[in-house]
């Protein structure tokens, strides 16, 4: 069993969930996706979260083999909730099958890897992606997605499988490539989504 935890409202969720539903995906065990809803007189920060996550280990009755994985992005938790990552990689390895997987500076940069390498972006461009500022009332990378899909197809949070799930294993190149520390989380543009995405997807699947 995997089970996948994400703050995201729209965009995490529908993803994995056309994912677990598709041809790619190798049924090598249940996805169980939660949405992470910390109670408003909480703390924030991922050690609150962990707790939650903890509660929600037990709720599943983990055996050996399964796997929890905590999908966070940057943007969110450093810019407004001022976290070290050390420390957080540091208190998800005390946990036994417990994974994160982080997006810099958010989730959509894993959608960005099935269109466009990093590679092929200026280093104006990057640095725009990596701040990822709002423009109206849209983040920056929310804007480029839209492009990269081209045609009339704009980007509202919900990835469209058809244009996404096709190139998985393209995406999974792309970001191991960029990838090239193998770090704990990415401290530059990338995500380290590809490491469980490699864990589900079916090798035989076509165009995968």
């Amino acid at each position: 069993m995997f089970v996948l935890s994400y703050e995201g409202t729209v965009t995490e969720k529908k993803y994995f969930q056309d994912f677990r539903a598709s041809v790619y995906f190798n049924n090598n065990g249940l996805i169980e996706i939660v949405s992470l809803k910390r109670p408003k007189d909480k703390g924030s920060d991922p050690f609150s979260v962990k707790k939650l996550l903890n509660w929600a280990k037990k709720e599943y009755g983990f055996k050996i083999s399964d796997e929890f994985w905590l999908i966070i992005d940057r943007d969110d938790w450093e810019s407004i909730h001022k976290l070290n990552f050390d420390d957080l990689v540091k208190e998800c390895k005390k946990e036994e099958n417990f994974y994160l997987a982080m997006s810099n500076p958010c989730f959509e940069i894993w959608l960005v890897f099935h269109l466009k390498n990093l590679s092929e972006f200026t280093d104006e461009e990057q640095a725009l992606i990596f701040e990822n500022a709002k423009i109206g009332n849209k983040n920056y990378i929310d804007i480029l997605v839209a492009q990269l899909q081209g045609g009339d197809r704009g980007y509202n949070k919900r990835p469209n499988p058809n244009i996404y799930l096709p190139l998985t294993k393209t995406a999974i190149e792309r970001a191991k490539s960029n990838d090239i520390l193998e770090e704990d989380y990415p401290k530059s543009i990338g995500t380290n989504l590809y490491k469980l995405i490699e864990k589900l997807i079916d090798n035989e699947s076509p165009n995968a």
